[in-house]
């Protein structure tokens, strides 16, 4: 039983965390970082996590709920901080951040695949920079070799005497696909962890309201020309944020068909993909790892032994 639990909040950031005889846990939320959607909700098998609603501003916009953890169900197996999408929550032992679920092997990790060809950008270029939504890339220039200068002409690339470096924080990056978008070299490439759709039906969203607009943290919704809020499915990341806020749910269905994970083994990584992207997912996902085990079968026998 442990020996102390606590609980700590301000504006910045909520603490929980709990003392055993020889182990220290604990769970830190960014509230910086953390955008209100429902994927650590939906993932925490303790159902330790709920979400607040938030009052309108005084300017009438949406705010998104404010997520809450409760000290005495979390058991800091840190499932929520491996699936957050935007890197929000921090789980530490003994004051070392850990990935416990990840480490005993019972869960995966979300593949972020984030390609840059940067010897290709466009010099003094920072478009990626000024338009990534969650402010997690940053350009840097420096000065050429003259033998890395003579290498470029070689290879064809733009004449510039200085080299474009772009550094991108990869545990927060959510995989929205908006700096692939916007880069006018064309040199980034973005695979998105989480695959589904969004709809909108406009004819059944009250009039004027824009609240799934305000709270979207990646720009994948846009208002019309007829006031109307639409969605951009390419930059939509299924995050569940503009449903949490949606005065009319029956207007907005957005689904997840497929999670991008490393490999692993085990049944409560089965039951947070069930209720991530629905029965029908978790029966394709099992579909894909038998046919996997069948064709590696295959190949064992057909191989010559001892191969």
């Amino acid at each position: 039983m442990p020996i102390k639990r606590y609980k700590e909040e301000d504006e910045d950031a909520l603490s929980i965390g709990q003392a055993l005889y020889a182990k220290r846990y604990g769970l830190t939320l960014d509230r910086q970082l953390c955008t209100g959607c429902v994927i650590c909700r939906l993932v925490c098998p303790r159902e330790a996590i709920t979400l607040k609603p938030v009052p309108k501003g005084l300017d009438g916009k949406a705010k998104p709920p404010l997520v809450d953890i409760d000290e005495n169900k979390c058991d800091y197996h840190g499932i929520c901080a491996v699936t957050c999408p935007f890197g929000a929550i921090k789980i530490t032992l003994n004051d070392e951040e850990k990935m416990l679920a990840v480490e005993k092997e019972a869960y995966p990790l979300l593949l972020r695949d984030i390609q840059i060809d940067s010897e290709r950008c466009d010099p003094n270029c920072k478009i990626c920079e000024e338009k990534c939504p969650l402010g997690i890339i940053s350009v840097r220039f420096e000065p050429l070799t003259p033998e890395e200068m003579e290498e470029r002409k070689k290879k064809g690339l733009p004449d510039t005497s200085e080299k474009t470096i772009v550094d991108v924080e990869k545990k927060l990056c959510a995989a929205c696909r908006v700096c692939e978008a916007e880069c006018p070299a064309k040199v980034i490439r973005v695979t998105k962890f989480f695959d589904g759709s969004i709809k909108i039906d406009q004819e059944l969203c009250p009039e004027g309201c824009q609240d799934c607009l305000d709270v979207c943290p990646v720009n994948a919704l846009y208002l019309g020309e007829d006031g109307k809020v639409y969605a951009h499915d390419m930059f939509c990341i299924y995050c569940g944020a503009c449903v949490n806020v949606c005065p009319r749910p029956e207007a907005l269905e957005l689904i997840r068909t497929s999670v991008r994970h490393t490999p692993v083994k085990s049944g409560a990584w089965n039951k947070a993909l069930e209720l991530l992207t629905s029965t029908s997912g978790l029966k394709r996902e099992i579909k894909a790892k038998r046919t996997a085990k069948a064709r590696d079968a295959v190949k064992k026998l057909k191989s010559p032994k001892g191969e």
